[in-house]
């Protein structure tokens, strides 16, 4: 397995051959098309709830957006310093929240521990000459490969619960 980049490999063959009945059906490019008409009913069964989901080709433009939707331009990122979000999206974060930055935090192999998470919030939390923060990157395996367990995870999600 090679993480380099989620756009430098080919595509699956499974959307190889969706791709290979769509080309060769003859239609318009509307929202009408099946495919497009079957995208929120599908999300909205996943998530048992509706959701604004918006399909894009890379995962740069996927973690880009998300924190684009959650992350004022005024406000700050919590992330560790050898995350993906800060070593390989170009810059993609800061342009696409117009400007928030990101804090990072030290860490070992790749991950944060909640008490770096803990101190970098309390540093720039209420301050006024430092950014918000507004949401703290997690994810599940680092870049060097390391794997949060379950229980370390949960703990996570409830600190990032305690934070709002």
């Amino acid at each position: 397995m090679n993480f380099c980049s989620d756009n430098a490999y080919g595509a699956a063959p499974e959307m190889l051959e969706a791709l290979r009945r769509r080309m060769t059906a003859r239609r318009l490019p509307t929202a009408k098309t099946p495919s497009r008409s079957a995208f929120r009913p599908k999300c909205r069964e996943i998530f048992d709830r509706e959701v604004a989901a918006f399909p894009v080709i890379t995962g740069t433009a996927a973690n880009a957006l998300a924190l684009a939707t959650t992350v004022p331009p005024h406000g700050a990122v919590i992330c560790q310093r050898g995350s993906h979000i800060v070593s390989d999206e170009c810059g993609a974060p800061e342009f696409f929240t117009h400007g928030a930055k990101l804090v990072t935090v030290e860490g070992r192999d790749g991950s944060s521990c909640r008490s770096d998470r803990r101190r970098a919030i309390a540093i720039h939390q209420g301050c006024v000459h430092h950014p918000q923060p507004a949401a703290v990157s997690v994810a599940q395996a680092s870049e060097l490969g390391l794997c949060y367990r379950r229980e370390r995870y949960m703990r996570l999600r409830r600190s990032r619960s305690a934070m709002r």
